[in-house]
């Protein structure tokens, strides 16, 4: 089956091989196919003949940039020293001895001639090396300028006598000749061409040693490479300059290829075992519906007599009744492009029907074009009669379901009952929390207000009778002592009065304030210190009774915009809490409410007593509805619950406890003092 496999990938990579596009055409002979020495000389030629052109026009240029102006400057100074010799001739119309101070210029025998005029152009003297010199004033020619025409330089200068023109004079210069120049030239060339050709020479011999030859051994082993397919081959790459460095990057490249070679081969054998042993029908076909590939597994499920599938259609392998499904789900993935999940129902070898998912995609070319169709089908028919299984069991279990939630609606109805009832039993013991706390509050504030009502009536009915007295002392004659000990007691008696009644007077507004905080729920800017003290005030008496001290330690400038009356019940219910839970059994002790600001706009508020604590597996639970330590001795266990819900809920703040048992309580809030 593993030769079949191979067989099959074989024909397949011929029959792609056989698709690819016809090799190009040589390219026609010419410097493309001209050999890599010949180049060289080539280059060589052409770089002696630009070199050799290069200093001729150097030459040229040097005539015309440097070697004329030179000249230029050289005929301007012997034409200043001939004409201080000319200015005292002009000056006294000496023409003879102007004209033997011009054939001075004899001596130099490139001057042809020279003209001098007078300062109104006039002819004065002359000069000719080959006989009388034509003299005319150059209209065309500058005082102080110069002219270059055929093979001479023509020069006019002025002639000065004490910083006078007294005169000009015009000097004829005679350039080299054309051919002379070109004799200086060709002997320059001559040098610099032959040092081009032994330099190019030399250059050829070395390129070749040094670059063609290495060149040529790296050519050798790329064509032995690529046709031999031989990537075990080495270039040699001892050198150390570029050709090395290219003959190890060739190196390089020959051990990548045959590393990933050596990969694809693994690849290859690991991908046809694969398609050998999977338990999955492994299939290619070509764009005719031919099968070009299969796998074992394919075999195992063809039909009685079915002949060998590679070469053939669908057509000539199953019967009718399923082909048209086969075809049509590979025509939708040969016309779509993308791969697609099919559910295929195929008789296997001994009849049956066996329910496959079929994978089916298009495998591509190198140019991105479909050149063949390729499935995996995996054999799901034990899965589909699970699915039916579960089909039927999931059947019977929503209706399990249904009875189940049917029950459930009847007992979440009787749950839902019943939770009203709690509710309501909760918030009737809220309100009889309440009502026991005002109550409290109602019976402390009498006890309060008996004792200056009692010393005020005392003091008022003592006054009274001493008032009695004073009038029947009156009608028998007063003294002056008695007098004066009845107005002491008036006074007395007044200030017991006015004191017991102003006690009593703020205890009515201490109460009157926390009853209407309690009742009205509002927001208003406060003092908390001075509701601290309205507090303590009002709890004061429940306090003289246990024999504890209750202290606050609160900062006058704390201002709070918040609600006094949930503030204060948190307040009273930590106090009272404190007062029933922390002391029990004891007869003294303390309790400190203090307050600091921890950070703008927040205020930390400590209610903090030394009794004897709460233990710590009871910790978790003291927010808890309805649980106390002293259920049925007073105790309803909804306090610390109604200051959790009014702390969190109401004054948008936070609630933490600290407590050993022995060493005391903690409460700690932490609240905002402009609640928005």
């Amino acid at each position: 089956m593993m030769h079949e496999v191979h067989t099959a990938g074989s024909s397949a990579a011929q029959d792609a091989t056989h698709r690819q596009p016809a090799a190009p055409p040589p390219p026609p002979p010419g410097l493309r196919t001209m050999g890599l020495q010949r180049k060289l000389a080539l280059v060589s030629i052409a770089t002696a003949g630009a070199a050799l052109l290069a200093a001729l026009l150097a030459l040229f240029s040097y005539d015309v940039i440097v070697a004329r102006p030179r000249l230029v400057s050289d005929l301007a100074g012997r034409m200043e020293l001939v004409s201080l010799n000319l200015d005292v001739d002009l000056n006294f119309g000496d023409q003879q001895a102007a004209t033997r101070t011009l054939a001075a210029l004899r001596s130099n025998p490139d001057v042809r001639g020279a003209c001098l005029f007078d300062a109104r152009h006039r002819l004065f003297a002359s000069y000719g090396r080959s006989g009388p010199m034509a003299c005319a004033w150059p209209d065309d020619l500058a005082v102080g300028g110069h002219r270059f025409h055929g093979g001479s330089l023509a020069m006019l200068a002025p002639v000065r006598y004490e910083h006078e023109v007294t005169g000009y004079l015009q000097v004829d210069y005679a350039l080299p000749s054309l051919a002379e120049r070109l004799r200086q030239y060709g002997l320059v060339l001559s040098v610099v061409l032959l040092t081009l050709v032994v330099g190019g020479g030399l250059h050829a011999v070395m390129v070749r040693r040094l670059v063609t030859r290495p060149l040529l051994a790296l050519s050798a082993v790329a064509h032995r490479v690529t046709l031999e397919q031989r990537y075990d081959l080495r270039a040699d790459a001892g050198r150390q300059d570029e050709v090395g460095r290219l003959g190890g990057a060739i190196n390089g490249m020959l051990s990548t290829i045959e590393a990933r070679e050596a990969a694809l081969r693994r690849s290859q054998s690991l991908l046809e075992n694969i398609v050998a042993r999977s338990t999955a029908v492994i299939y290619i076909k070509d764009m005719a519906g031919l099968y070009m590939l299969i796998n074992e597994s394919f075999r195992m499920i063809l039909p009685p007599g079915a002949p060998d599938p590679i070469g053939r259609h669908d057509r000539e392998i199953f019967s009718s009744e399923i082909i048209d499904t086969l075809l049509e789900n590979d025509r939708h993935v040969l016309e779509t492009g993308a791969a697609a999940a099919y559910e295929e129902s195929v008789p296997d070898s001994t009849g049956g029907i066996r329910t496959y998912i079929s994978m089916k995609f298009p495998l591509l070319d190198e140019h991105g074009q479909i050149w063949a169709l390729g499935g995996i089908s995996t054999d799901i028919t034990d899965r589909k009669r699970s699915e039916v299984a579960q089909m039927h069991y999931r059947d019977e279990l929503e209706e399990q379901v249904a009875l189940r939630t049917a029950q459930m609606a009847a007992t979440n109805s009787e749950l839902a009952d019943s939770l009203e009832h709690l509710r309501r039993a909760q918030d009737e013991l809220v309100r009889s929390e309440k009502l026991a706390a005002l109550g409290s509050l109602v019976a402390g504030v009498a006890h309060e207000l008996n004792t200056p009502i009692g010393n005020s009536l005392l003091a008022v009915s003592t006054l009274a009778d001493q008032t009695g007295e004073f009038q029947r002392l009156a009608e028998q004659g007063l003294k002056r002592s008695t007098l004066q000990a009845f107005v002491a007691d008036i006074n007395d008696g007044c200030d017991i009065v006015l004191r017991n009644l102003r006690r009593a007077v703020d205890l009515v507004a201490s109460f009157k304030q926390v009853a209407v905080d309690r009742a009205t729920s509002q927001r208003r800017q406060f003092q908390l210190a001075e509701l601290a003290n309205e507090i303590l005030l009002v709890l004061l008496p429940s306090f003289k009774k246990s024999g504890i001290r209750v202290r606050q330690d609160v900062p006058l400038d704390i201002v709070m915009m918040s609600y006094p009356g949930p503030f204060g019940q948190v307040l009273i219910n930590l106090i009272t809490n404190a007062l029933m839970h922390g002391f029990e059994d004891r007869s003294e002790g303390d309790v400190l409410l203090s307050a600091r600001m921890v950070a703008p706009g927040m205020v930390e508020i400590t209610v903090s007593d030394n009794g004897c604590g709460i233990a710590p597996e009871n910790m978790g639970r003291i927010y808890d509805p309805f649980f106390t330590t002293k259920l049925g001795r007073g105790g309803s266990g909804l306090g610390l619950n109604i200051v959790y819900n009014i702390v969190y809920g109401v004054l948008d703040g936070k609630i933490e406890v600290h407590s050993e048992l022995g060493s005391g309580t903690h409460f700690t809030l932490t609240l905002p003092t402009n609640f928005s």
